[in-house]
């Protein structure tokens, strides 16, 4: 069966320029079209050649009723399972629509829509683009005005009914013959072009948002800057009061939360609270139904005055966060694209959360959360580079638990993790959120210190130690570590000898009695010599004791 949208392209060429549109958009350029004789009281001619729709919602059914009513005739085309097929839509037989049936060789996603009153003429097609693969979900469109167009279309819908169900070709016949054409309302037409042109202007900017949004999950690494580009984003799209992503759950270390605020009074400290409190609500109750949350403006749900949207983000099944809107409009009805915009960057931020999860285990020690060496390497590399472009000194800590071979031989090898861990807790308690720590191997950490000279790493590291040398080891007792800092410029010129000279100060400092934090030596000095201080004399001093008793 040939289409309807292909025949009515090729008659009129040049009236007809087809261009790609979202489906969602398409349906709201649907809405729009019957929004037309709703709001003028116009008393048309209305045929629809509907894509199939099993379960329609109840919007969409009270709409259908709103049209019958108001038009003279209306005719439905749409397949026996389709959800408006069986319906009854008035209490008037004069006033029930006429449904025509769909064949199953129709191509069932295909929309046209009529028009016709003595005042204003509109036709609205569209086909899915099968053509092109660069885009396979956006369909082709066009509309027009023009009467010679919509009344070509009539034609085409008057032979469909006269081939396939005669019995309704009588009906549609003397629908179309009680038509009186009169001079086309300027202002119905240009009214609805304004519409149109908005319309289209909206997914323009959707769509951009969405890019926005892909070019920042590939950009960086860092899911809190992401977050906070698809609240901004998000917000100045949908024209928004406020808006808020929160992440959390096992694929994140900890909660993270962006928020978008208007210029417009939407950073109040009432909206902030509001918006607190749908987050925790919605906390509580998408985890056990992760489905989207919609409060139109002109619902009266839990007594709420203003338009609300959110979108769980979901990854395998698991609550992983929620994205949350709330309307500039207390009036504001949320549209399908709308929505369709906020599961689409739901969607783009579980595969950030994902790939930051991914990321981290990739840079992380499992053990303690702090940076593995080759992560080290890499960050110290970067602020190293920032250091000398800005001009800034960077200090490197390097640190060593003191006799850690004897907390795994006494309390066993549980209890060294559990010493490490503890370790790891102590450092993310006192540095900034600039510096970075890292388990170097073993029992030895790094830690890079940006736009800090000696004076202040040495304040650092001595803090470091005595949190450290007062920390009780659960199973084992206290424990200390000792320390050696170097500093860029003062003692290196790059990223290996500055590693080098915080290591030999902490050569220094295990072999001038431990627990203590050392700089790099001065040129001309020796380092202690091993033979003047043991280094570990406890050991020595057990074999003798062991010694004695045999004796």
């Amino acid at each position: 069966m040939y289409s309807l949208y292909h025949s009515l392209l090729a008659r009129h060429p040049r009236q007809l320029t087809p261009f790609r549109c979202a489906p969602s958009t398409i349906a709201q350029l649907h809405r729009y079209f019957e929004e037309v004789v709703l709001e003028n009281n116009l008393e048309p001619l209305i045929v629809e050649f509907l894509p199939t729709v099993a379960e329609r919602s109840r919007r969409e059914i009270s709409r259908v009723r709103k049209l019958v009513q108001a038009a003279r005739k209306v005719f439905l085309f749409v397949t026996t399972d389709d959800a408006l097929a069986d319906r009854k839509l008035t209490a008037s037989e004069n006033k029930e629509p006429v449904v025509v049936e769909r064949i199953a060789s129709d191509n069932l996603q295909e929309r046209l829509v009529v028009i016709v009153d003595a005042h204003f003429s509109a036709l609205l097609a569209s086909t899915p683009n099968r053509n092109d693969n660069s885009d396979p979900t956006g369909d082709l469109a066009f509309w027009t005005f023009d009467p010679e167009v919509v009344s070509s279309a009539l034609e085409s819908f008057m032979a469909r009914v006269s081939s396939e169900d005669s019995l309704k070709a009588d009906s549609f016949a003397a629908a179309v013959r009680g038509l009186t054409r009169k001079a086309i309302s300027t202002e119905l037409t240009l009214g609805i072009t304004t519409k149109l042109a908005r319309l289209l202007q909206e997914q323009a900017e959707r769509e951009v948002a969405v890019s926005r949004i892909a070019a920042a999950i590939r950009n960086s690494i860092e899911l809190d800057r992401i977050l906070l580009t698809a609240a901004h984003e998000v917000g100045r799209t949908l024209n928004a009061k406020c808006c808020a992503v929160q992440v959390e759950g096992h694929l994140v270390r900890e909660t993270l939360a962006e928020y978008y605020y208007s210029a417009k009074g939407g950073a109040s400290q009432e909206t902030k609270m509001e918006l607190l409190a749908d987050i925790e609500r919605l906390r509580s109750n998408l985890p056990h139904s992760p489905t989207t949350w919609v409060v139109d403006g002109d619902d009266d749900f839990d007594n709420q005055c203003s338009a609300k949207a959110a979108v769980p983000l979901t990854y395998q099944g698991n609550f992983v966060g929620v994205l949350l809107v709330h309307s500039a409009d207390p009036s504001h009805v949320w549209a399908d694209n709308e929505l369709l915009l906020l599961h689409t960057v739901a969607d783009q931020l579980t595969v950030a959360v994902n790939q930051a999860h991914m990321q981290e285990q990739a840079l992380t020690d499992g053990l303690t959360g702090c940076y593995n060496r080759r992560s080290f390497e890499l960050q110290l590399e970067r602020d190293l580079h920032l250091a000398t472009r800005m001009r800034q000194p960077l200090s490197l800590i390097m640190m060593d638990l003191d006799r850690f071979k004897r907390i795994n031989d006494r309390a066993g090898h549980d209890i060294g993790d559990v010493a490490l861990r503890i370790v790891a807790e102590s450092l993310h308690a006192e540095l900034r959120a600039v510096d970075s720590a890292a388990r170097f191997g073993g029992d030895e950490f790094a830690i890079i210190l940006p736009q800090a000279g000696a004076d202040g790493a040495l304040v650092v590291a001595e803090r470091l130690r005595k949190r450290i040398a007062d920390t009780e080891v659960p199973g084992f007792g206290l424990i200390t570590a000792s320390f050696g800092l170097a500093t860029f410029p003062a003692h290196a010129s790059s990223r290996d000898t500055l590693v080098v000279a915080a290591d030999r100060a902490l050569y220094n400092s295990k072999h001038t009695g431990r627990n203590r934090v050392s700089l790099p030596m001065e040129e001309g000095c020796e380092p202690v010599s091993d033979t003047l201080i043991d280094p570990d004399p406890i050991p020595e001093m057990e074999s003798l004791a062991e010694t004695l008793l045999r004796l």
